[in-house]
């Protein structure tokens, strides 16, 4: 148990680490699939743990003063309310529902970083679309339990005018707002879960050392090379978590 743990924190830090963006939608599968929780049990564990390892990423954005509190408050202004509303919808969905809804978002998102050129140019500030893209991202993290990051740092690059680096610096400090709204919701809902803070502290712990191991030597990578893995390893993980949902 202790070996899968371990396992699965180091996947879903070291993940986030290294892509800034979309690594926490593994957090959910992982706790399903490898630490055998429950549908419900597993979006809220994965919000916390999600929110505490992205506090750690936002840690070294603020040494190298790459946050832009401004955009990130308006950002936020759209994406908390939807992040709470996310979480309240998925306390009355049927089991199964939120599961489908995950393998959708990570089929997606692994189009998305497979297909798609990265966005490497900032472009002027749209408030309303920046609005708009906050309240998508909230409310897909409250739903689902994942950070959003890989529609954060476009939506923050087109609609904002940052730079990719400030992009992926500001989503994590947006990533554990959201999480942590969404996880305050169910905690003051009836429908609240029952959650293991042991699983919760070690992930949270070995995450939050990985997330910083990832950032070190994510620049002497290939971006492009690591998001189209990422994006293959997104299918097989939804294909794996299609047929576990309706195995059983």
């Amino acid at each position: 148990m202790f070996i899968l743990l371990l396992i699965s924190s180091l996947i879903v830090g070291i993940s986030l680490g290294l892509l800034g963006a979309g690594g926490s939608i593994l957090t959910v599968p992982t706790l399903m699939l490898l630490l055998g929780m429950s549908e419900k049990s597993a979006i809220a564990s994965s919000l916390i743990i999600v929110s505490l390892i992205a506090i750690t990423g936002t840690l070294a954005a603020l040494r190298q003063k790459t946050l832009q509190l401004k955009i990130v408050l308006g950002f936020a202004l759209s994406s908390l309310p939807a992040a709470a509303m996310g979480a309240y919808l998925g306390t009355l969905a049927s089991e199964g529902m939120q599961t489908i809804l995950l393998i959708i978002i990570m089929l997606l998102a692994a189009a998305k970083m497979s297909l798609s050129s990265p966005v490497s140019q900032p472009h002027s500030v749209h408030p309303a679309k920046l609005l708009v893209a906050g309240a998508s991202t909230g409310l897909i993290t409250g739903l689902v339990g994942v950070g959003g990051g890989f529609l954060i740092v476009p939506a923050l690059v087109i609609y904002a005018g940052l730079t990719m680096q400030q992009a992926v610096a500001n989503s994590l400090l947006l990533i554990a707002l959201n999480a942590a709204t969404a996880f305050a919701t169910l905690v003051l809902s009836p429908q609240m879960p029952e959650i293991e803070w042991t699983i919760i502290g070690v992930m949270a712990g070995v995450g939050s050392i990985a997330v910083v191991a990832g950032q070190q030597v994510a620049n002497k990578l290939n971006q492009g090379l690591l998001k189209r893995i990422f994006g293959i390893f997104l299918v097989l993980v939804a294909l794996v978590l299609l047929v576990k949902l309706f195995w059983s």
